[in-house]
């Protein structure tokens, strides 16, 4: 599946340089968004000559660019269960659903 993914979100294969069935392997636990992302950073990142004829999506970029997501879902999956917010619960003396704030006078 994720053959086809790379297959569908770079559609032209004349400009690109890469093995899609390598591509899958190393993208084992990336999502179809994240796989999105890959794609469309390395096409950004094959594409920076000024001219067009030159543009050209590689293998090393596509797997730079697979590295650099997995990374930043590394370091994102840690944050989650470190900032959770507390809600007060009904029976504690701070919760108090309708306590309305008494202008100081």
């Amino acid at each position: 599946m994720r053959r086809e993914l790379f297959a569908l979100h770079l559609p032209n294969p004349d400009l690109v340089q890469a093995d899609y069935a390598v591509l899958a392997g190393l993208s084992r636990g990336l999502s179809g968004g994240d796989i999105l992302n890959v794609c469309v950073n390395a096409i950004h990142a094959g594409s920076t000559d000024v001219h067009p004829a030159t543009w050209l999506v590689t293998q090393e970029i596509l797997e730079r660019e697979i590295a650099e997501v997995k990374k930043a879902k590394e370091e994102r999956s840690g944050e989650k269960g470190k900032k959770r917010r507390r809600i007060p619960c009904c029976h504690e003396q701070s919760y108090s659903p309708f306590h309305i704030p008494r202008a100081v006078v």
